[in-house]
């Protein structure tokens, strides 16, 4: 139970300011995933992306560079970010060529990475007016870090971004081009979703209807637009729970190298340092390789997971997953049962209107990017305040009739849900006590107008609605 002095009616007075900004506006064209085109220009991905024993040696050093910690001795970082790793790829550069078998993966990656394939005619999205047409000669170089992640061990949802700048800044500056090569067999899947951002303020779609799974294969590479949402679904994954299991060498083409001390160039002397300057053990190891691939994975050998059983309840067929997006946005997925999924398998996903949802922000006071987000929102706040998750989460909880209903009205309310934990401070500001829970109450936060439900009503989806209806149709009035 929050037992902080802080209360609801001091945060609205100190974000008061925030009501009068305007909402950003963004063109977008979505992806139709009737197209069999549609999964070329989201994500391509090659096997055998490197020769058997050239990965052998990468895999290793990886491991090995890992190991090191903070080779740039940067301590904490702003927001707790670490340091990435940057490799101009530019003639006359320091590291143009490459001094051990990182930076030659790294080379042959830049052969396949083409940005004209993600941003073609069918790329349509404004990013401050200006249509962006990125071709070879934009990637100035590569941003590279690792990852190693138990087997059963996510990631949240996020845009690959300039981190630095991100901090100082508050907003985003999106890669060209973001990558994965898994160095591992193991681990939970990447989705990556039909889903991007102007700045990271706001999504479009608001909630995506197209994605990608990748589950990891060994020497695999995974190619996709860098202004895309992507997580690691950790309730997604076949395997155990075995710590650093899953292993990534993570690689973003750009057309400037991203702030420090977020991104670092690995100096000569820095490489020398720690033991990783040898061109001729590589250029020996290249000669001696053989390699059948890279092999693309063809769009049409893809399963695809046509998600569009009208039964949203179905549990035989489906089963339901969240993910929460930043600010604190619950993204609700239906996918087949996890017996029914196939390790190292690429799928391509498309979700009908029934078995996606992610309009219903979870409610907490002590999120302050998520409160100063409500406020920003210019939309009137449906706000359900329960007791806790099991209230909403159980196959007969509310968010099963909730969700649905948010996103029919998606356009016109901000729905968000609120438990005892994470909102009873705001229970004062609507005259609400524990004995009415579960309640609904509409708040617009630009005129501070509200409508509660009727106390000892059946709490339910028709009840709710005609909160809704009845505060859309008196704000109507009110013009």
């Amino acid at each position: 139970m929050a037992t902080s002095a802080t209360s609801f009616p001091l945060i609205l007075s100190l974000l008061l300011a925030l009501l009068l900004a305007s909402p950003v506006k963004c063109s977008v064209t979505t992806l139709d995933a009737s197209d069999s085109e549609v999964w070329s220009e989201l994500t391509t991905a090659w096997d055998s992306v490197l020769p058997a024993s050239v990965f052998k040696e990468v895999k290793e050093e990886c491991d090995r560079f890992n190991s090191l910690g903070d080779v740039y001795d940067l301590g904490d970082m702003k927001f707790g970010k670490k340091s990435t790793n940057w490799l101009a790829m530019s003639e006359g550069e320091e590291s143009a060529e490459p001094r051990n078998f990182i930076e030659y993966a790294i080379h042959q990656f830049y052969e396949l990475a083409i940005p004209e394939q993600f941003y073609g005619d069918n790329y349509n999205i404004k990013h401050y007016n200006e249509l962006k047409r990125y071709t070879k000669s934009d990637i100035q170089g590569a941003e590279w870090w690792i990852q190693a992640r138990s087997g059963k061990e996510g990631i949240g949802f996020h845009y690959d971004k300039d981190e630095a700048y991100a901090s100082n800044y508050m907003t985003m500056s999106f890669p060209i081009i973001s990558t994965i090569t898994y160095l591992t067999d193991a681990g939970a899947p990447t989705l990556i979703l039909n889903q991007t951002s102007l700045d990271g303020s706001l999504e479009f779609p608001e909630v995506p209807h197209e994605g990608f799974l990748s589950y990891p294969k060994s020497n695999r590479h995974v190619i996709f637009r860098g202004d895309l949402n992507h997580g690691v679904s950790k309730t997604l994954s076949l395997d155990v729970d075995t710590p650093n299991s899953r292993v990534t060498l993570l690689v973003n083409w750009w057309m400037r190298k991203p702030m420090e001390p977020n991104c670092m160039v690995f100096t000569d002397a820095l490489a020398k340092k720690a033991g990783f300057v040898y061109p001729e053990k590589v250029a020996k190891a290249v000669r001696k390789a053989t390699n059948p691939g890279p092999n693309k994975v063809n769009s049409e050998s893809t399963p695809f997971l046509n998600i569009t059983d009208p039964k949203s309840k179905n549990t035989k067929l489906y089963s339901r997953h969240m993910e929460r997006f930043p600010p604190n946005d619950g993204f609700h997925y239906d996918m087949p049962r996890i017996k029914d999924l196939v390790a190292h398998t690429l799928y391509a996903v498309n979700w009908s209107w029934e078995h996606v949802f992610g309009t219903v922000g979870m409610l907490d006071l002590w999120n302050q990017n998520q409160i100063s987000s409500l406020f920003r929102i210019v939309e009137p706040k449906l706000i359900v305040f329960v007791h806790d998750d099991r209230d909403l989460e159980s196959p007969t909880g509310i968010n099963w009739w909730l969700q649905p209903l948010a996103k029919r009205y998606q356009s016109r309310i901000k729905t968000y849900t609120a438990t005892t934990e994470k909102a009873q401070n705001a229970w004062g500001e609507f005259g609400i006590i524990e004995k009415d829970l579960p309640i609904a109450v509409m708040h617009d936060t630009k005129t501070n107008r509200k409508l509660v439900l009727e106390r000892g009503a059946v709490f339910g989806e028709d009840k709710v609605e005609e909160l809704m209806k009845k505060f859309l149709s008196e704000s109507s009035d009110e013009l």
